[in-house]
C-alpha cells in the first residue's frame, strides 16, 4: 500500500468520525438543580439532550454545597435548569462561579420552572422574621409534587429547548404533548386510588407537601419540625404526640433526609406508622421517573392506610379530580 493512499483512508476515517460525532456534539447541554427536573428534561428532549444533575436524589435541596465540581459541570451549558424563588440558594453561587454567560439571571438559558406555578403558602408582607426558622419568602417552593404542576414544568422545559434548539422544536413539542397526556392519565388513577382517604389526616416532619396534599386529599394537622429546619426537642415531639391523639391521626410523612427516629418516635406513641416517601427522583431506590415518584408515595400511603386500620370512605368529589380532568391548553 503506498503512502498516498494511507493518507487517503486516514483521510477518510476522520471524516467519518467527525460526521458519526456531529449528533452528539449538536446536543444541547442541560444541567439540572434536581434529578426530578433532569428526568422531565430526559423525556422531553429525547435524543436532542445531554443531562446532567447536580443532587442525586436523597438529599435535602436547601442544603446543598456549591462545589467547585458542581460548577465546571454548569461552565458550558446550554440551559440551567432549576427550581427558581429562595428553594436552591446555592444555584446562583454555582452560576456566577460557571462564569457561563449563557445561564446568567435574565438570559434564554437560565430556565426557572417557578414560572406560572399557582405558589402555596405565601407570606403575607410584613410578617416574615428570623424567628419563624427556614421560612421561603415567595411561597412554598416544593411544587413539582403535585403532578399537575409536572405538566407546567414540562411546558417550560419544552419553550427552553425550542428556544435553545429550534431545528427540533416539533419533536420538542410532540415529546411535551405525550408526556402531558400521560400525567394526565396518571393523575386520574392515583386521584381514583385515594378518593377513599380524602380527608385522612396526617402529621409530616417537614412543611414540604402541601401541593401533594391539596392534589390527594390530605389534611395536615401539625409538624414534625416545630419551625421549618429547626429539629424538635422532646416537649415539641410530646406536643405532637398528644395532637394526633386527640385528633385520631395515624399517619406521620418523613423525608428522606430528616430524622427517621424522630418520626417514627412520634408516631408508634399515638399508635400510628412513620411513612417514608420520595421528594425527588433517584430519592428512593427504584424511584428513576417521575411518574413513578408518585406510583411508589401513593402505594406507600396506601399500604400504611391499610396497615394502621384506616378504612376506606365512599369517595367525595374534589377539586384535585376536577383539575385532572381539565384539558392541556398551554401548558
Amino acid at each position: 500500500m503506498t503512502c498516498s493512499s494511507i493518507h487517503r483512508r486516514v483521510a477518510l476515517a476522520a471524516a467519518l468520525l467527525c460526521i458519526a460525532a456531529a449528533p452528539a456534539l449538536a446536543k444541547v447541554r442541560v444541567v439540572c438543580t434536581t434529578p426530578t427536573y433532569a428526568d422531565i428534561v430526559r423525556q422531553i428532549g429525547g435524543r436532542h439532550v445531554r443531562v446532567l444533575s447536580i443532587m442525586r436524589g436523597p438529599e435535602n435541596m436547601h442544603n446543598i454545597q456549591p462545589k467547585p465540581s458542581y460548577m465546571l459541570k454548569v461552565k458550558h451549558a446550554d440551559l440551567f435548569v432549576h427550581t427558581g424563588l429562595d428553594a436552591e440558594l446555592w444555584a446562583p453561587l454555582l452560576i456566577r462561579g460557571s462564569r457561563n454567560p449563557k445561564i446568567a439571571p435574565g438570559k434564554p438559558g437560565n430556565v426557572d420552572l417557578s414560572r406560572g406555578i399557582e405558589l402555596l403558602e405565601v407570606p403575607a408582607p410584613g410578617t416574615l422574621s428570623r424567628a419563624q426558622g427556614d421560612i421561603h419568602i415567595f411561597g412554598n417552593p416544593h411544587y413539582w409534587l403535585d403532578p399537575l404542576n409536572g405538566i407546567k414544568i414540562a411546558r417550560t422545559i419544552s419553550d427552553a429547548l425550542k428556544r435553545a434548539d429550534p431545528k427540533h422544536a416539533g419533536e420538542y413539542e410532540a415529546n411535551y404533548r405525550k408526556f402531558a397526556d400521560r400525567i394526565r392519565r396518571k393523575t386520574a388513577e392515583w386521584l381514583k386510588l385515594m378518593a377513599p382517604y380524602r380527608g385522612t389526616k396526617v402529621v409530616v416532619y417537614h412543611r414540604g407537601w402541601p401541593y401533594f396534599r391539596r392534589r390527594f386529599g390530605l389534611v395536615k394537622i401539625a409538624e414534625v419540625e416545630p419551625k421549618p429546619g429547626i429539629s424538635p426537642g422532646p416537649q415539641h415531639l410530646a406536643a405532637a404526640i398528644e395532637k394526633m391523639k386527640q385528633e385520631n391521626c395515624r399517619i406521620v410523612i418523613v423525608e428522606t433526609y430528616n430524622n427517621r427516629k424522630n418520626a417514627d418516635f412520634v408516631a408508634q406513641r399515638a399508635g400510628g406508622k412513620a411513612v417514608l416517601l420520595a421528594t425527588h427522583v433517584n430519592g428512593i431506590k427504584g424511584v428513576d421517573s417521575y411518574e413513578k415518584l408518585f406510583d411508589y408515595n401513593i402505594h406507600a400511603l396506601l399500604k400504611a392506610f391499610h396497615e394502621v386500620g384506616i378504612e376506606p370512605q365512599a369517595p367525595q368529589p374534589s377539586a384535585g379530580a376536577a383539575g385532572a380532568a381539565q384539558p392541556a391548553g398551554k401548558p
